[in-house]
């Protein structure tokens, strides 16, 4: 691949659809099919994600339990819907020459791209994947809780330790016992509320000494993560800028009409981000998922099957999306190539300072 070059005709890929009846499936498989649903169902996940954060920012903005529950309903339906087709369609570069407008915008992308991905920048992009590293960490506290698991996911893993075993029991009769707690009579209320205090102090010891068990696990997670994203961002996905951001560019549509290629305007974000972040998951999926999948299923030692079946979890992708994402959109508006809606840019400075 060329990546001096940014202009030439490419065929569009089309994404195809996703099964889902299985999602920890994805694993065993290494075809490029594969890897393009696993990154359309990371996409589809950010954009449930972004309705929520954007759309809704202000006064009737979704809570965190509330975004959760989108989360949780996306990928229900993404196991049960039998889905026709994904297509993202646009228009054929052999059809539409590059304008001098696409042409502009394709070299300013790259050129600020290759700016932020430079070695100068390692620090920041550490940083970066220290925010990811911080989203895996709740994703895998939440497996291994099986907090968003469903009954038949639940039933299908097996019980490495005595804690998970009477933490699982607790956590699955917990309305049940508190029920039967607060049916009893009480001599006074306030045992009442020491008996319940007593039950919430026993539940959160148990979920302590299981989550301190995978504690390891854990960690050995996050440094493959670490040096395999690393390794992606600056090995990777740098020296295909041309490439990629001449696919953003094209597909997009954005330099179409516009009397200039310095800066996007904001009604043009909205399909410059659904190809930019298309692309990028696609590229993500296809060249993190085996090297991760290869490391852990070579750790068989140190981590349990539910930890292996873990990595193949959309949503990993989904938040490296965002983490990633977000920054690029930031950095690019801050040096003037974007023009941000203001609901994004009220987005980025909310999470900004949010981890600060």
């Amino acid at each position: 691949m060329t990546t001096g070059s940014v202009a030439g005709p490419r065929p569009t890929p089309t994404v195809p659809p996703a099964d889902t009846s299985d999602r920890g499936s994805l694993i065993n498989k290494s075809s490029t099919k594969a890897l393009i649903d696993l990154a359309a169902m990371a996409k589809r996940l950010r954009d449930e994600q972004i309705q929520a954060k954007v759309v809704y920012f202000g006064e009737g903005q979704k809570t965190n339990a509330e975004l959760d529950a989108i989360t949780e309903a996306v990928v229900a339906e993404l196991q049960s819907l039998q889905m026709a087709g994904i297509k993202v369609v646009s228009q054929s570069p052999q059809q539409e020459p590059a304008t001098d407008v696409s042409i502009e915008l394709i070299g300013t992308l790259r050129a600020l791209l290759e700016k932020l991905f430079s070695p100068r920048r390692e620090g920041f992009m550490r940083r970066k994947i220290e925010d990811i590293q911080r989203k895996i960490t709740t994703q895998f506290f939440n497996s291994a809780l099986f907090v968003k698991l469903s009954t038949h996911a639940r039933a299908a893993l097996s019980v490495s330790y005595a804690d998970q075993a009477v933490y699982l029991a607790v956590r699955t009769h917990r309305d049940a016992m508190l029920a039967s707690i607060r049916a009893q009579r009480y001599s006074d209320p306030k045992v009442l509320a020491e008996a319940l205090a007593r039950f919430d102090s026993i539940e959160k010891g148990l979920r302590m000494d299981f989550l301190s068990r995978t504690t390891p696990e854990l960690e050995a997670l996050l440094g493959i993560y670490r040096e395999v994203l690393l390794k992606f961002f600056f090995e990777e996905f740098k020296p295909g800028l041309g490439d990629f951001c001449w696919a953003v560019i094209k597909e997009s549509r954005v330099g179409v009409g516009r009397p200039h290629g310095y800066k996007l305007a904001p009604e043009v974000f909205s399909a410059f981000r659904e190809v930019f972040e298309k692309h990028f998951l696609e590229r993500l999926a296809l060249n993190v998922q085996g090297p991760i999948v290869q490391r852990a299923t070579s750790m068989r030692d140190t981590f349990r099957e539910e930890t292996v079946q873990f990595v193949a979890d959309p949503q990993i992708f989904s938040d490296v999306c965002t983490v990633v994402c977000d920054a690029m959109y930031d950095y690019l508006y801050t040096e003037g190539f974007l023009d941000l809606p203001t609901q994004w840019r009220n987005h980025l400075f909310k999470d900004r300072g949010a981890a600060g």
